[in-house]
């Protein structure tokens, strides 16, 4: 199938995004969060959104110049936008509704921002492209959102060329808090527990119908099913290695007393195992880079 298709208007200015992600936030967000939070949101998703993952990624594997993307789960597009500036050949896949639903879509939205035509209304279960299509397929903040999990993970995979690598980010929902509503939260609590605590705290709860609870173990026991040609690294727990070894700095004072008692030769290995244990269970976020071996 063909990629890319040239569009006849213009792309819209920042300002004129601006606006239409307010709208949409307001819209398609109500009652899921504040209108002060929904603000502030959108101000971040105006800054380029694609450093950030393009630089966890490149830290584990050479992103090429020119590269085939795709972002699955790519809402109002502010990453295959921020791709496309950098060069890379980027495309989108939006199933296109979240949350209360309204006038404005996010791939409306997303359509608008670009003179070409990249971006595509499927979902992440039956991809709408051929085996090996993209270097660097992105999950980022999706796989919550659907209840065929697996499924999602195996379409990218699918479409993954050899020698590739593909990013899943999501929350981790062992840790007090839920990243949509933004307000503290049960390690995996009960839906039906989950939406009088929202009405309680006035919120409209129509969102928890549409998340999907996600883990760091339960992510990588799934994606280490993927194949023999799959190999699967914890982005927050090979940083960490990292550091310990040298390459980089911790930010806290206390992690930085950390690495100084795991260097210690008696003590220091049973703590970094435990350690790392902590953080593939408890961590705030899972980040996974999958990276599939050239043939």
């Amino acid at each position: 199938m063909t990629l890319e298709t040239t569009s006849q208007s213009r792309p819209i200015s920042q300002a004129e995004v601006r606006e239409l992600l307010l709208s949409y936030r307001a819209e398609n967000w109500r009652g899921i969060q504040t209108p002060e939070t929904q603000v502030q949101i959108v101000e971040a998703m105006l800054q380029p959104e694609a450093g950030t993952v393009l630089d966890q990624v490149a830290q584990f594997w050479p992103i090429p110049p020119g590269a085939r993307v795709l972002d699955v789960g790519s809402g109002t597009g502010g990453f295959v936008v921020g791709c496309r500036q950098l060069g890379h050949r980027a495309f989108g896949v939006e199933p296109d509704r979240i949350g209360v639903g309204g006038r404005l879509t996010s791939i409306e939205i997303a359509a608008r921002r670009l003179s070409s035509n990249v971006f595509t209304s499927a979902v992440g279960e039956a991809l709408p492209f051929p085996d090996d299509a993209f270097d660097l397929v992105t999950l980022n903040q999706v796989v919550e959102h659907v209840p065929d999990q697996l499924a999602v993970l195996r379409e990218a995979v699918r479409v993954l060329s050899p020698g590739g690598a593909l990013y899943v980010a999501c929350p981790n929902y062992l840790r007090f808090y839920e990243p949509h509503y933004k307000v503290l939260w049960l390690p995996l609590m009960p839906k039906s527990v989950g939406r009088l605590y929202l009405r309680l705290r006035g919120r409209n709860s129509v969102m928890l119908r549409d998340l999907y609870y996600t883990t760091n173990h339960r992510l990588r026991k799934w994606l280490e099913t993927m194949g023999d040609e799959i190999e699967v690294l914890d982005l927050h727990q090979e940083q960490f290695i990292r550091k310990c070894a040298g390459q980089g700095e911790f930010a806290s004072g206390r992690a930085r007393l950390l690495k100084k008692i795991i260097s210690l030769p008696r003590l220091g290995p049973a703590l970094k195992a435990l350690v790392l244990r902590w953080i593939r269970l408890r961590e705030g976020g899972c980040a996974m880079l999958v990276l599939r071996r050239a043939k």
